[in-house]
């Protein structure tokens, strides 16, 4: 859908955009969405409102919200990945998983299931704009671990089919972990600094987070 941006006012990386659409979007917060300016561009849906919403973009896409946009649903996590609800209960926002450890993989036929070890970026910088990850995973500071809560999440994917993956090794670190819809299925791709990566098709998909002891 096109929509006709009036304002827009900008707080760290987060832009509220008043907006003329004759109602509301057909979004939800923690939406990923593709933007169409002079070129095309990622989103995450923060707020939605009648007249104005907050989104988050990579800052060098600033000055493409202006004039008429157009907005399509790329994916919806907390609409298809059931569980997702209680990550972003933990967490404050769905997490798009740069420079985390997948620490468990099983794949048979047609289900796998990862289970990926959140880092300290993820958990102690939640709603990280970075958007597009660099080949070089963040410094954090050391914190001691009774103030940095360990997490994990299990993903099952049903379904699956397509699997064009590499082999799990010693150390399997993403470097962004995507999906989309693509007619009746969802696509998952999976760029890594390390290890496993590649892309696979599936039909559903559980998660669940829990909290590791030390």
């Amino acid at each position: 859908m096109r929509i006709q941006v009036q304002s827009v006012e900008k707080t760290n990386n987060d832009y509220l955009m008043q907006y003329q659409a004759g109602g509301a979007l057909p979004f939800v917060p923690h939406d990923i969405v593709l933007i169409h300016g002079k070129q095309y561009f990622i989103g995450t849906i923060l707020k939605v409102e009648p007249e104005q919403t907050l989104i988050r973009i990579n800052p060098q896409y600033e000055n493409q919200l202006t004039g008429s946009i157009g907005l399509e649903l790329a994916f919806s996590p907390t609409v298809s990945i059931q569980g997702a609800d209680s990550i972003v209960e933990k967490l404050g926002y769905f997490p798009p998983f740069h420079y985390d450890r997948i620490t468990a993989a099983n794949m048979t036929k047609d289900q796998i299931t990862l289970t990926i070890e959140l880092s300290p970026a993820t958990v102690l910088v939640p709603k990280s704009p970075d958007l597009e990850p660099s080949s070089e995973a963040p410094v954090t500071p050391e914190t001691p671990a009774k103030d940095a809560p360990r997490y994990a999440v299990t993903f099952t994917f049903l379904e699956t089919k397509e699997h064009v993956l590499t082999p799990v090794e010693a150390e399997n670190i993403i470097l962004q972990l995507d999906f989309r819809y693509e007619e009746a299925d969802m696509v998952v791709d999976i760029d890594a600094l390390s290890g496993i990566s590649g892309s696979f098709l599936c039909r559903g998909i559980r998660a669940e987070i829990t909290e590791l002891e030390e």
